[in-house]
């Protein structure tokens, strides 16, 4: 483990998803990829979410129990973050081709808004963020923190684990902010894992 940040807490564990299973990800994806949308930013809008250029990656949603390698997967990780994968939302696979980004976002509900109290209703708020990456890239697509100063480098099957609100609330952290830079050159595959205050 490499702590990168500490308030918020930021770290990097390497190694955590096989390459094969990085792979099984991008297959078991890849026919299902539809463009990333952003929620919107209307407040009095119930909307799931709009298109933006601030986010031009593709991306598909598989659960965790897809596969006897998705279910493995996720075991492994809430194990070693000690949060229940019960608590996690399901897999948001992305794909960054050259050039695509996500400019700096929070990955919190907006309780201002419409959208972000309907989800904070059942499960609360997002606490804990992972990153997994699931290919190296050739250059760019690194996650950046403009608030604190950091970035992490995509490597296949690392994880990159940080929090999304002050320890023991669910008031969003504006160290997290983050995104993802552009991709130079090559591509980027990633998995989104949000963990919420409660059962999903």
């Amino acid at each position: 483990m490499e702590v990168i940040h500490h308030d918020p807490k930021l770290y990097t564990i390497k190694g955590v998803i096989s390459p094969q299973e990085c792979l099984h990800f991008q297959e078991i994806s890849s026919k299902f990829m539809q463009r990333s949308l952003v929620s919107s930013l209307n407040k009095k809008e119930k909307k799931e979410g709009a298109l933006d250029n601030r986010r031009t990656s593709s991306n598909c949603w598989v659960k965790h129990d897809h596969s006897n390698i998705t279910l493995s997967v996720g075991k492994r990780i809430s194990e070693l973050i000690q949060m229940p994968l019960e608590n996690a939302e399901s897999y948001q696979v992305l794909h960054y081709a050259s050039s695509q980004e996500y400019q700096p976002h929070m990955d919190t509900f907006d309780p201002e808004t419409k959208l972000g109290q309907s989800y904070l209703g059942k499960s609360g708020q997002r606490i804990i963020t992972v990153l997994c990456y699931l290919n190296n890239v050739e250059k760019g697509g690194e996650t950046v923190f403009p608030n604190i100063d950091k970035a992490v480098t995509p490597e296949i099957g690392k994880i990159a684990v940080f929090n999304d609100c002050y320890p023991g609330t669910d008031t969003p952290h504006p160290g997290s902010l983050h995104g993802a830079s552009p991709v130079l050159s090559g591509e980027k595959w990633a998995i989104n894992l949000w963990y919420r205050i409660r059962k999903v």
